[in-house]
């Protein structure tokens, strides 16, 4: 039995589908927008909720409807604007109208439990088919300003996500959330007399039930109860004025929403000094009062609502045994009771983990505690094996193909990036060192304190290089880029290629002290021959390669070499019979070589596609000048069509290699990975570029 099949795929908790004509530049920058609410930094591990974008081939035809699979709850947010509307009613080569394919969609979401969201961007939008007259659009064409306007769409996507990823009976939303209002009546008339003005604003705007104080609680009822009973399932708001840290039933509130882990947000409106801040209010967001900006407090605590809620369910699907799931980070007041359990649980809470100050303290009370990516580094301890895993990853037009974006493209990288590093792995990687590159992102990541804190490197032993960058001639690096990339970044420059001197062009010396151009047919035979030799280079020194998106090549966005990077850097591995492992959900030329190995036709391998792009005939001709090897990209085709994905010597099966084509997971990608390294079982000697 092989891994795929004793691996339960954990799917995504919930999954946000934008949909939107491929015309439309505003709805475009409206799912854009909302796509960076729901996600965090992606170097850092925090809420990432996954998205996907209408697919576009650039022809304009609608797509085959379909939703999301990946996810146990999917929202369909259907962006409607003027484009939609005109192209809603107008036919099309495939013979279904835009205005059929939000029907359809519709249809579709609904029937399969889902949940239907239609916004209406323009005036005009509405209802865009006769099927959805019965429909409710949200009407985002009222609010004044783009800005505003985008705003305003995430609060009501925030709002629906929380309803959906809260207990809820059959497929119906769960009711809005509670909100909490934990304040001290000493303060309510003071200045600046923040409880009322929030209060105003919850009831103005929010859809949010708001329990606020003991007028909320029935007479009679036993008040330490009914506080207790109204925090255990609500969002907790604490309204921190000078005297809120002396008033025991403000303590006591903090201390049940902490027992029944509940959201918790501070509110700092301290005017003059606190005598004593109460300690258990911490390890929570802070927002400090802001007179006019009652609604970025209500933000700031629907979206750490929304991560609670979004960690809890993710985490859940991590569980083992005798775990206990924390939605936020662990201290002292939230675990120590479970010291008292007869069998002691490990505390599962979500990444990043603690620093390593905080957990000698937790350490005290007997308790294990993990995030996944504790266990991650944990379960796959490869740093004896002294691996090099090579990543071939740069930007792929087709990219909207498969209904993605280069931000997509960009948390894939770091993230698998991340487990590889904390697995024990070093990474190698080619590529130029301006800021718009992977490098300098690569370097960055080495320095994050919690994969510094995974890798467990003793700080009395010098730190070994944990990226190897390939500089091909005739790149330029000053000492300054080198300097940038730290310590933990070994860079190797590849010498001239020996088929390349100054008799060809006076400026093709050995180390050149101004970057060479690539505008000719002569320049770009140098650039192609300098790159070969890099990756030549590289493919022999690495353990392995991971090949994501990859440039195809297009009269506007040509490459530099003798064929698309990826596509030489895959072929030269499974050429030399390295394990290249190749991700294909992401497009480019990593679905290139998928589909070339099952013999799918594609016109990226075919000579004609190549001979539109710039000295293409000048640059066939100067490699037989020269007596160098050149592939013609049908023989290739062949090539790859006769390897096939069985022949692909990465330690995977089949069923597991096309797991990994379609696989956005970056946790279940790596998990992939790392079980064919392991099934390799590679030498030593085959990693690392020293």
């Amino acid at each position: 039995m092989t891994i795929a099949e004793k691996h339960d795929v954990a799917k995504f908790p919930v999954l946000v589908q934008f949909e939107f004509h491929p015309a439309s530049k505003e709805a475009a920058a409206a799912a854009e927008y909302l796509h960076e609410v729901l996600n965090a930094d992606p170097a850092v591990p925090g809420l990432q909720i996954s998205t996907y974008f209408t697919p576009d081939d650039g022809s304009g035809e609608p797509p085959e409807p379909r939703v999301a699979t990946e996810a146990d709850r999917v929202l369909v947010i259907l962006l409607a604007d003027d484009h939609l509307a005109v192209a809603a009613r107008k036919s099309t080569r495939s013979g279904t109208t835009w205005g059929e394919y939000a029907t359809k969609l519709r249809e579709i979401t609904e029937a399969a439990g889902h949940r239907f969201m239609p916004v209406q961007l323009t005036e005009s939008a509405w209802p865009i088919d006769k099927r959805l007259d019965d429909t409710n659009f949200l009407q985002a064409w009222a609010i004044d300003g783009v800005e505003e306007r985008h705003k305003f769409i995430a609060r009501r996507l925030v709002h629906l996500l929380i309803r959906r990823l809260r207990p809820r009976t059959e497929n119906e939303d769960a009711p809005p959330v509670t909100i909490f209002l934990s304040h001290t009546k000493m303060d309510l008339d003071h200045e600046p007399r923040v409880v009322k003005t929030l209060l105003a604003h919850l009831t103005a705007t929010q859809p949010e039930k708001t329990w606020f104080d003991s007028g909320d609680i029935s007479t009679g009822s036993r008040f330490a109860h009914e506080i207790e009973k109204g925090v255990e399932d609500t969002a907790l708001l604490a309204i921190v004025t000078d005297s809120y840290s002396s008033r025991s039933w403000c303590r006591k509130e903090v201390l049940f929403a902490k027992h029944h882990q509940r959201p918790l947000v501070i509110v700092d409106a301290v005017q003059e000094r606190e005598t004593r801040r109460f300690p258990y209010s911490g390890n929570t967001p802070v927002i400090r009062w802001k007179a006019q900006d009652a609604q970025g407090v209500v933000d700031l605590l629907l979206r750490e609502v929304l991560r609670h809620y979004y960690a809890e369910e993710s985490l859940k699907q991590r569980k083992r045994e005798g775990d206990v799931v924390l939605p936020a980070g662990p201290e002292l007041v939230t675990i120590v009771h479970h010291r008292k359990d007869k069998d002691q649980p490990v505390i599962l809470y979500p990444d990043p983990p603690l620093g390593p100050e905080e957990l000698e303290v937790l350490e005290r009370t007997g308790l294990r505690v993990e995030t996944p990516l504790q266990r991650h580094a944990l379960a796959h301890d490869l740093r004896s094996r002294n691996l090099t895993v090579a990543l071939s990853v740069s930007g792929a037009e087709d990219l909207g193909r498969y209904g993605l974006r280069t931000a997509h493209l960009d948390s894939i990288l770091l993230d698998l990036s991340r487990y590889l590093l904390v697995a024990g792995v070093r990474l190698a990687y080619g590529g130029h060192l301006g800021s718009d590159g992977y490098t300098l992102r690569l370097a960055d990541l080495l320095r994050d304190p919690i994969v510094e804190q995974l890798r467990s490197t003793p700080s009395t032993e010098q730190a070994a290089p944990e990226l190897v960058t390939y500089l091909p001639w005739p790149m330029l690096a000053s000492v300054r880029d080198e300097a940038r990339l730290g310590p933990l970044v070994e860079m190797l420059r590849c010498g001239r290629p020996t088929d390349i001197d100054e008799s060809l062009d006076p400026s093709f010396v050995a180390s050149p002290e101004v970057e060479v151009p690539s505008d000719t047919a002569l320049c770009r035979f140098a650039w192609s021959r300098g790159l070969t030799v890099m990756r030549e280079r590289q493919t022999s020194e690495m353990s392995a390669r991971v090949v994501v998106g990859g440039r195809l090549g297009r009269r506007d966005n040509p490459y530099l070499g003798r064929m698309p990077g990826v596509l030489e850097e895959a072929l030269f591995a499974i050429r030399t019979q390295r394990p290249v492992y190749l991700v294909g959900a992401f497009g480019g030329c990593a679905r290139l070589v998928l589909d070339a190995l099952d013999g799918i036709e594609r016109a990226e391998l075919t000579s004609a596609y190549h001979e539109a792009l710039p000295h293409a005939p000048e640059l066939k001709k100067l490699y037989a000048d020269r007596s160098v090897d050149w592939d013609e990209f049908e023989s290739i085709a062949a090539e790859l069509k006769a390897c096939g994905i069985s022949g692909l010597k990465n330690g995977l099966s089949v069923e597991e290699n096309r797991e990994l084509a379609t696989s956005r997971s970056a946790e279940r990608i790596v998990e992939l990975v790392l079980h064919g390294l392991q099934q390799c079982n590679q030498p030593a000697a085959a990693g690392g570029a020293e």
